[in-house]
């Protein structure tokens, strides 16, 4: 009887972890709810954190962010069709944020080589972008920051050491 005892309480043991691994899945992780408290706290406003595989999304009172994290080279879909799409190296991370302010892109690439910050200037200069400033750091115009703007548009491009990040900001 002592075995058959032990083997029932195993089996009780084995069902009640399946049961509690179930419901665990389905409730928020332990690290997204401890970061919307810590931010709570120090905010005083109401946070929602949703993290899964590379993306994490945060929200608060009209307010989103959005990280997603090895992208596989894919250009975000929702940039606005005036920026001209940077095709220099790989797409490492993207950045959006919706704020009452706007909305915002920050594009992370690495594995950038070639004349990056004079082509990019003569992209956006040919989209209709004015005010456009450049800051070459390399005889190659490899390393350096472009930016522009086109009525409700701010892009700016900053390059070096192999990496590249773009911003675009987008006034409502």
């Amino acid at each position: 009887m002592a075995v058959s005892s032990k083997v029932r309480s195993a089996g009780i043991f084995l069902a009640l972890l399946a049961l509690s691994a179930t419901i665990s899945s389905c409730q928020k992780k332990v690290g997204d709810v401890l970061v919307e408290k810590a931010i709570e706290q120090s905010t005083g406003k109401k946070v929602d954190i949703n993290s899964g595989g590379n993306n994490i999304t945060i929200q608060s009172e009209g307010q989103k962010i959005e990280i997603q994290g090895n992208t596989s080279g894919v250009w975000p879909a929702d940039m606005p069709a005036d920026v001209p799409k940077f095709s220099w190296g790989k797409i490492k991370a993207v950045t959006r944020a919706e704020t009452p302010e706007g909305k915002n892109w920050s594009v992370v690439c690495e594995n950038v080589s070639g004349n990056i910050v004079k082509d990019f200037e003569s992209q956006l200069k040919s989209k209709g972008f004015k005010n456009v400033s450049t800051i070459v750091t390399s005889g190659e115009g490899a390393g350096g920051v472009v930016s522009g703007e086109k009525e409700k548009l701010k892009v700016v491009l900053m390059t070096g050491n192999g990496s590249a990040s773009l911003s675009v900001v987008q006034e409502p």
